[in-house]
C-alpha cells in the first residue's frame, strides 16, 4: 500500500517549498484519463436550464469559433461532484492525494472542486495573474494547495498554466476586478503586467498534474488551437488550516482525505 512518504524525494519537497509548485508526470493512468475526459464531455453538454447550471461560467467566444464539443463556450465551473460521481471519487485519487499530503501535510482535508477550460481563441489575458488565496485569506496558515489535472495536452500556445516561482513567499498581494471588456471579471493582482516576464510554464501531456500553493501567482494560458483544453483543479488544505473569514463556498469542504500517510477509509 502506498503512503505519502513514497511520493516525493527530499529534493522535490525542498523545491516545492522554495518555488511553490511541483509537476507530476502521468498522474492518471490512460483508463482514468479516458474516464474523466468522458465526464467532462458530458458536463460541456449540460443544458442551460439544468438545476446546477449557474455553477458553470461561459465566455464571449463567437459561436462560429467555438469547439463543437463545448458549444456553450464554458470556461469555468465549481462543485463538480454535483454533475458526476467520478468527480467525487477523484478527491481520493491515491497518487494525487498522497502527493498532496507529502507536499503540505501531514493530514489533509479537501477544500474545493473546480475546472478551467480554455476554449478555442481563449486569450491569455482572460484569466490573468492572480493568487487563489485572494479568495480564501485570511486562513490560519498557507497550507492551501491546488492541483491541476490536465485532461488535454497543453503548451505555451494551447492553454498551459503559467506560474511565477517563489511568489508565494510575498503573502497575498492586492487584487482588483479587471476592467477589460474581454475578461473573466474575477480578481486579478494589481500591476499584473509586471509579472509577465517572470512567469514560466511547461509542456503538459494529458494525465499530467501540477501542484501549487494558493499564494503563488499564476494565470491561464492562451489557447490558439481549435479545440478546448481542460484542467480539473482541486484544492486541499492541511488539517489545521482553517478559514477565518467565512469565505469558503465548496460543497466538499473539510472532508478528511489523508490521515497518517494513507487515504482515509473510516470503515476499514
Amino acid at each position: 500500500m502506498l503512503t505519502s512518504s513514497d511520493m516525493l524525494t527530499p529534493d522535490e519537497k525542498r523545491a516545492f517549498d522554495e518555488n511553490g509548485f511541483h509537476v507530476m508526470r502521468q498522474a492518471l493512468t490512460s483508463e482514468e484519463l479516458s474516464s474523466y475526459q468522458e465526464a467532462m464531455k458530458k458536463l460541456f453538454l449540460v443544458p442551460r436550464d439544468h438545476p446546477y447550471a449557474e455553477r458553470l461560467m461561459t465566455c464571449d467566444i463567437p459561436e462560429d469559433r467555438r469547439d463543437m464539443m463545448n458549444p456553450h463556450a464554458i470556461w469555468n465551473g465549481f462543485d463538480l461532484p454535483l454533475f458526476d460521481d467520478r468527480f467525487y471519487d477523484l478527491i481520493f485519487h491515491e497518487r494525487i492525494a498522497l502527493t498532496m499530503d507529502a507536499l503540505i501535510g501531514p493530514d489533509i482535508n479537501f477544500f474545493e472542486t473546480c475546472f478551467v477550460t480554455k476554449p478555442p481563441f481563449f486569450p491569455g489575458t482572460y484569466r490573468d495573474w492572480h493568487q487563489d488565496s485572494a479568495y480564501f485569506d485570511p486562513q490560519t496558515n498557507d497550507r492551501n494547495c491546488a492541483v491541476i489535472i490536465y485532461l488535454d495536452d497543453m503548451d505555451e500556445s494551447s492553454g498551459a498554466t503559467r506560474v511565477v516561482p517563489g511568489s508565494h513567499t510575498q503573502g497575498t498581494l492586492p487584487h482588483r476586478i479587471p476592467d477589460e471588456g474581454m475578461s473573466s471579471k474575477h480578481l486579478e493582482v494589481e500591476n499584473k503586467r509586471g509579472y509577465d516576464t517572470a512567469g514560466i510554464t511547461f509542456d503538459f501531456k494529458a494525465g499530467d498534474a501540477m501542484f501549487f500553493l494558493a499564494r503563488i501567482l499564476h494565470k491561464a494560458g492562451e489557447n490558439s488551437s481549435n479545440s478546448s483544453r481542460t484542467g480539473i483543479i482541486y484544492n486541499y488544505t492541511r488539517r489545521d488550516n482553517l478559514d477565518l473569514g467565512e469565505k469558503n463556498r465548496s460543497i466538499a469542504n473539510a472532508i478528511p482525505v489523508v490521515r497518517n500517510g494513507q487515504i482515509y477509509r473510516p470503515n476499514k
